[in-house]
């Protein structure tokens, strides 16, 4: 796409800005885990464009005075960052689930029936993240009746947030088609994670994008702490509680800039109400008994308050 485009139009600060905005959004093909290692090799690619660039026109650029600024390295990253997906897949707790060997749990999950009770943009996009989540989940553990049911949700509620076009017209076929192909639909239910964000981000759509985010993180964590009735008696089960810990102090720190929002306002004191638990023991890598029951009654309130 680069080749393609740099032979269609002359270089130029606006339009290598152009070509990494269109980049950035071909990362959806890779899974979220490479997104860090491929934004510093884009970084790299870009600085070398610019410099050659800057080199090949350094003639005609002098007899210019009201020449474009040099883009500093600040505004690329933001560009590039600007629709990337910011926090790991949801696989990434779901597969620990599974790896330590937890079972399924059928009721736990938001009941898809629920999908018809959420009328705000508010609720929708926190329950669009839920059933991301809930999709993973069943994706992980090869769930194919609740796979269908929990797209279907999705589905509804891209529809009413106005984001089906973030997806493309052949993704219920797809689904559909490889259902039983765990690998592929992983790859296609990442996809989704993807998609809806980068979308939200090019329509200005911020903060509906960290709603859904904050779905997706409210019900991993719930998944997490409600597998077992003993979860402090399960070292399994707190690394994966603590694997989480990084990425919601991430989105609270993103949250901090819409403090004003009527929208996010509510939603950034819920994620800060978990991160204040998990600072009860800041700097050690196991959790007390009292962290492990704070937690898992107040994201159970959270969450409740959100899917009822």
């Amino acid at each position: 796409m680069l080749r393609e485009l740099f032979k269609t139009k002359p270089l130029t600060n606006n339009s290598l800005v152009d070509v990494l905005r269109v980049e950035s959004l071909t990362l959806k093909k890779y899974k979220m885990k490479t997104f860090k290692a491929f934004k510093l090799t884009l970084l790299v690619i870009a600085f070398g464009i610019l410099a050659g660039g800057f080199y090949s026109c350094s003639n005609k650029s002098q007899k210019k005075s009201n020449e474009s600024p040099e883009l500093s390295e600040e505004l690329i990253e933001q560009e590039v960052e600007e629709y990337v997906y910011p926090l790991p897949s949801t696989f990434e707790v779901t597969n620990m689930l599974n790896e330590i060997e937890a079972s399924y749990i059928f009721d736990i999950a938001n009941d898809p029936e629920n999908v018809g009770n959420y009328f705000t943009e508010k609720s929708r996009a926190v329950n669009l993240g839920i059933y991301i989540a809930d999709l993973a989940y069943a994706t992980t553990y090869n769930q194919t009746s609740e796979i269908q049911d929990y797209f279907r949700a999705i589905e509804k509620l891209t529809r009413e947030l106005d984001l089906s076009a973030a997806f493309s017209g052949d993704l219920p076929e797809q689904i559909s088609e490889n259902i039983n192909d765990k690998e592929k639909l992983t790859d296609i239910v990442t996809n989704v994670f993807q998609d809806a964000y980068s979308f939200m981000n090019e329509q200005g759509r911020t903060e509906l994008s960290y709603l859904v985010l904050a779905g997706t993180v409210y019900e991993g964590l719930y998944l997490t702490t409600h597998m077992s009735e003993n979860t402090f008696q399960n070292p399994r089960l707190i690394e994966t509680i603590l694997f989480q810990k990084q990425h919601i102090q991430e989105l609270g720190e993103m949250m901090e800039e819409y403090l004003d929002s009527e929208i996010l306002s509510e939603t950034w004191q819920d994620i800060s109400a978990i991160n204040d638990i998990y600072a009860l023991e800041e700097g050690t890598t196991s959790m007390t008994e009292e962290q492990i029951e704070k937690l898992t009654e107040t994201i159970m309130q959270i969450r409740n308050k959100h899917v009822q």
